[in-house]
């Protein structure tokens, strides 16, 4: 098996830096995350899959995507708040951002909340998008003079695109496969690139996001040892098991 990476083959690309960003939550949101989390437990046990995790990594995306309170406003969220941030700043040089999610709600909220708060333009491809469509919309993007935000759901539109207009990728949902997010990031850094790229990487700790972020280290690490890995069964079985005990409350997931 012959495995070529892109660091072997273009050598011209420009630097790539990789910012971990851990945000912690706030009381509030401790506090429902871990009413969340015991509902799962009770609910899935020892029968619980990565597919039973799916309110949790909503709830980390933003608490509106569980529809629990119609009201709820965007800044709740203490990682929306991050990424604002973070955004303020990349608008402040002029530049261009993806921001990878994979829910489209949430790519429904930053696309019309970005235009406004920031007044630079915004698009998104997901599944919604026909496939027809997503090269014109991408067109569209790298033609504005100045800042512009692309949401992006890595699924649907973390292959077969080159943006190397933005200079800036934001991983706002982590995903459980590395080859996903670095597809999603390679969007970006890839040939034509002339802009050193920054990559955020944004979760809470102590919730199922650490537990992703961990497992998507662990599995890069295989890959780069090894051709053939150990049980996935056994190794998802375990991250499941821990995502479910791991609260921000505490590692042994005791009370609030």
């Amino acid at each position: 098996m012959l495995r070529r990476r892109v660091a072997d083959v273009a050598a011209d690309l420009p630097e790539k830096i990789i910012i971990p960003q851990p945000v912690n939550m706030s009381d509030a949101e401790i506090s429902e995350y871990e009413h969340i989390r015991q509902q799962v437990a009770d609910e899935y046990g020892q029968s619980a899959t990565l597919i039973s995790l799916l309110r949790l990594r909503q709830f980390c995306t933003h608490p509106a995507l569980l529809g629990l309170d119609s009201d709820i406003s965007l800044l709740s969220s203490s990682k929306y708040c991050r990424l604002l941030e973070i955004l303020e700043e990349i608008v402040s040089r002029c530049e261009k951002v993806i921001v990878f999610t994979s829910f489209t709600a949430m790519s429904d909220f930053l696309c019309e909340d970005m235009p406004g708060r920031f007044n630079i333009p915004a698009w998104q491809i997901d599944g919604r998008t026909p496939v027809g469509d997503r090269q014109r919309v991408v067109d569209r993007f790298s033609e504005v003079e100045g800042s512009a935000v692309l949401v992006l759901n890595p699924r649907a539109a973390g292959t077969g695109l080159n943006i190397t207009a933005a200079n800036h990728v934001i991983h706002y949902t982590l995903e459980w496969n590395p080859a996903v997010e670095d597809q999603a990031t390679a969007r970006s850094y890839r040939r034509g690139q002339t802009l050193p790229v920054t990559v955020h990487r944004l979760f809470y700790p102590d919730t199922v996001e650490d537990v992703i972020n961990d497992r998507l280290g662990r599995k890069r690490l295989l890959a780069e040892t090894a051709v053939v890995g150990t049980e996935a069964s056994a190794v998802e079985a375990a991250d499941v098991a821990r995502a479910l005990q791991l609260s921000p409350c505490g590692n042994s997931g005791g009370d609030c």
